[in-house]
């Protein structure tokens, strides 16, 4: 009981935030361009279901864990048979074809919404017994979030068997531009799906970052013929100008604790990276007098700012005190931003997105496709999308972090650009 009222908090909450009307309905559907050979295996049966159900649960558990590029779910027609419960599993059924765990669960209705149980199966019986049920989970959704229930089972299934915190639940932010006088700053689901619009423009959107509770977007907007850098409550809709200095002002990014929104702007001449707090007030300047200095980017711990700057004779990535000073040279040549758990450096190399271990300093490119740009990683770092180039159009990219799973998202019609991912937008 604990934890199905455990589980309808979490959803509960996420629900309000996001108190817009939305739907099941996409901008964009992920279409996969390279799958993992060498991920874990592992099977999610089609969950049973009593009466008309609105979505396929095990299919988005299925689709969760394999875009994570951790896991590799076997194909519905390889499943040598459909459980509904542990009770049901034959545990050897499923060893002799090389699967460690499976997913069984069931979807029935319940109090206008519907209940959502399911049991993560350790077939090999590291867990005492095989066949043995290692996780399990029973909650209630109402019937418009039942997308989010499936997720909270990614992220449950995903966390036992990775010890990584799953990140199905989160969202992400993005603009989509249709001919030269029509923009929208859109919010979906991480897949895209239950998309909605957060404002409308003739004039351009860009560059969109979450504050770190998820309830607010910071991003460029030119209306008046001005750019000017707002903060956009996404609940109740109200906005803030916090950048509006001489000249062009752009790339917002906030601070680890919400309170500060870096940007830059070109009111001297060069591009100079500015923070001002997340109401607004007079911006402190940081960077002077060494070329143009864009892209902000706050370390996980705030300490200091990534920065992109051409001082040295092209973009490259730069890094500086978050109260400024020297800065010291990253490499790359742009874009460049750090996982929430400080392990990972993402950024644009050429015209494709890398990761560099920070650890070790090994760099990596984990894209393969045209003219990447505009890279935002998921809040677990496992997932990273960004946008490219394809034929005459922009195009969301998703990759997992280890390069090994690749997907588009290819719009309906228009542009797709500056993908923002959020970070998680509840305690669990």
């Amino acid at each position: 009981m604990k934890l199905v009222s455990r589980f309808a908090s979490v959803i509960g909450m996420v629900g309000l935030l996001f108190s817009v009307t939305v739907n099941a309905e996409s901008d964009v559907r992920i279409s996969i361009d390279q799958g993992v050979s060498m991920a874990q295996p592992i099977a999610v049966v089609p969950f049973k279901a009593s009466g008309g159900v609105p979505a396929d649960v095990a299919q988005i558990v299925s689709d969760d864990l394999r875009n994570s590029g951790k896991f590799t779910p076997l194909d519905r027609s390889s499943l040598p048979a459909q459980p509904g419960s542990a009770a049901e599993v034959n545990a050897e059924q499923w060893t002799n074809i090389g699967i460690d765990n499976i997913v069984v669960g069931q979807v029935s209705p319940a109090g206008g919404g519907y209940n959502i149980a399911y049991q993560l199966i350790d077939t090999l019986g590291t867990s005492g017994t095989a066949g043995g049920v290692i996780a399990q989970g029973s909650f209630n959704v109402p019937a418009a979030q039942i997308r989010l229930g499936a997720h909270t089972v990614s992220d449950q299934v995903f966390e036992k068997l990775t010890q990584i915190r799953g990140a199905f639940r989160t969202k992400i932010a993005y603009v989509v531009q249709r001919g030269v006088s029509s923009y929208e700053l859109r919010v979906s689901d991480y897949d895209g799906f239950n998309a909605f619009t957060v404002v409308k423009s003739k004039e351009p959107l860009m560059s969109p970052e979450w504050s770190p509770d998820g309830s607010k977007l910071a991003y460029v907007t030119f209306e008046n013929k001005k750019s000017q850098v707002v903060v956009h409550d996404i609940r109740s809709g109200s906005r803030k100008v916090v950048g509006a200095l001489k000249g062009h002002n752009g790339a917002p990014s906030f601070s680890p604790d919400g309170s500060r929104v870096a940007f830059a702007s070109n009111q001297d001449g060069l591009l100079n990276i500015y923070v001002t707090g997340v109401g607004g007030g007079s911006p402190k300047q940081l960077t002077s007098n060494a070329g143009n200095n864009t892209e902000p980017s706050w370390s996980p711990d705030g300490g200091y700012i990534l920065f992109t700057s051409d001082r040295g004779g092209q973009p490259q990535v730069y890094q500086m005190s978050s109260s400024g000073g020297g800065a010291s040279l990253i490499g790359g040549s742009g874009s460049g931003k750090i996982s929430a758990d400080g392990k990972n450096l993402i950024m644009v190399s050429g015209d494709r997105i890398v990761k560099r271990d920070l650890a070790s300093g090994g760099t990596e490119a984990i894209s393969s496709t045209f003219l990447d740009e505009s890279p935002s990683i998921s809040p677990n770092g496992t997932m990273v999308i960004y946008s490219s180039t394809k034929g005459v159009s922009k195009v969301l990219q998703l990759v997992s972090a280890d390069g090994r799973f690749k997907a588009n998202l290819p719009g309906a019609g228009g542009q797709y650009k500056f993908p923002a991912w959020s970070p998680y937008l509840t305690k669990q």
